[in-house]
């Protein structure tokens, strides 16, 4: 009988690297205590529902108070809302075009002002989320979005913060981009 390891150690390494090389390189969410009690909240966002698809990045701001709900004795507090001054979020969409060569769609801000949370996103119905990327070398016109990065800017209480997060495929440093 013939030893088929080798065989399937080389498949599960085919299917494995590639996963590796491909993963997020950056967190898909950040949160941070801020110096009141409260936190803030900044994530890249990936949904692929059967017929619905999303991406893209939210930042939420969340204060110390706490309220109790009118159905609750002592045990269900809840932290609620605190507004920033203004949340900015810069996505940059990336498609594959080839094994690791990216084509990206960015800069894309908004920016919400007096504001607890911001959202910015791509949405579609059906199995892909289609952009027009810009025409270069490699590749362009009308792809799937495969990844996105997202940078988040917000001022709370008169102090500027920042974060970083990325959801599904993107470059990692030193992999072309096609811009």
């Amino acid at each position: 009988m013939k030893n088929i390891w080798p065989r399937k150690a080389i498949l599960v390494a085919a299917i494995a690297l590639p996963a590796l090389v491909l993963a997020d390189h950056a967190d898909p969410k950040v949160k941070v205590d801020l110096d009141d009690g409260g936190y803030r909240e900044s994530k890249s966002f990936k949904s692929n529902w059967l017929v619905y698809r999303s991406i893209g990045g939210n930042t939420t701001i969340k204060g110390k108070e706490k309220k109790r709900k009118w159905y609750c004795v002592w045990l269900c507090k809840v932290r609620v809302d605190k507004k920033a001054e203004s949340i900015t979020i810069t996505n940059y969409y990336y498609s594959e075009v080839s094994p690791g060569v990216f084509v990206s769609s960015g800069p894309i801000p908004k920016t919400c002002e007096d504001t607890a949370s911001c959202t910015l996103k791509e949405s579609a119905g059906g199995f892909n989320i289609d952009m027009q990327f810009p025409n270069g070398e490699n590749g362009g016109g009308l792809l799937p979005i495969d990844g996105v990065v997202s940078v988040h800017r917000m001022v709370i209480d008169g102090q500027q913060y920042s974060a970083f997060t990325a959801k599904g495929k993107h470059p990692v440093p030193d992999t072309p981009v096609i811009e």
